[in-house]
C-alpha cells in the first residue's frame, strides 16, 4: 500500500492541492465492486475491473472531486504499451519498471483521460511525468465526474500489444485482476 499512498501524494502534487489531503473511496470505486458510485447508484453490469479516484478532503473542509482535465502522473518510470479508446476517454497501457523486475507479465491501465499526443507505444516515461489529463465527462453528457480509473492487469498468456484493451481486460479467462492498493 506504500506505493499506492506515495502516488496519491503525486497526483495531489500534480493538481497543487496540497498536503493534509483524505482521499474518499465509495464501494462502488473499488476493484470487483459491482455497485456504481453515479447516478441511481444501482449495479453494475459487470464487477469494477479496477479502481476509481476521484474524491479528497483537505483538512475538515468538504468533500471535493478531482478538477476537470486533472494532471495524471505515472506510478513510476516505464513503457508505453499501448493506447486505446475506452467508453469516456482513453487508456494507456503502460508497463511499469518496478512491478515489471517482480512481475514481468503486470500492466498498469491508466483510464478515462485525454493522453498527451507525443505519448504513444514504444515511448518511456518517468516516475511522476504527467501523462494524460482526466476526460472532461461533460463532453459525454455522462453523470460521471472526471476520475482516474487504475488497473493493475496480470496478463495469463502472451497478448499482441495492439490487443491490450478492453475487449481483453474484463476476460478473467485471460486476465487475473490485482488490487492497485497493493501493488
Amino acid at each position: 500500500m506504500e506505493h499506492f499512498s506515495r502516488y496519491l501524494e503525486a497526483l495531489a502534487g500534480a493538481n497543487g492541492i496540497g498536503n493534509n489531503i483524505t482521499w474518499l473511496f465509495y464501494p462502488g470505486m473499488l476493484l470487483e465492486s459491482r455497485a456504481k458510485w453515479w447516478g441511481d447508484f444501482g449495479k453494475r453490469s459487470c464487477a469494477h475491473e479496477g479502481i476509481d479516484i476521484c474524491f479528497f478532503r483537505k483538512g475538515n473542509r468538504e468533500i471535493t472531486p478531482l478538477a476537470k482535465n486533472a494532471n495524471i502522473p505515472a506510478i513510476d518510470k516505464g513503457l508505453i504499451l499501448n493506447r486505446c479508446k475506452d467508453f469516456l476517454g482513453e487508456s494507456l497501457v503502460i508497463s511499469h519498471e518496478g512491478v515489471h523486475s517482480l512481475y514481468p507479465k503486470v500492466v498498469f491501465v491508466y483510464s478515462h483521460l485525454e493522453i498527451e499526443k507525443e505519448l504513444v507505444p514504444g515511448c518511456r516515461i518517468e516516475k511522476d511525468q504527467v501523462i494524460a489529463r482526466t476526460f472532461d465527462t461533460s463532453k459525454k453528457r455522462s453523470n460521471l465526474l472526471s476520475h482516474l480509473h487504475l488497473s493493475c492487469v496480470e496478463l495469463m498468456e502472451e497478448v499482441p500489444l495492439e490487443d491490450l484493451n478492453w475487449n481483453l481486460f474484463p476476460d478473467r479467462g485471460k486476465v487475473n485482476l490485482i488490487n492497485p492498493l497493493f501493488v
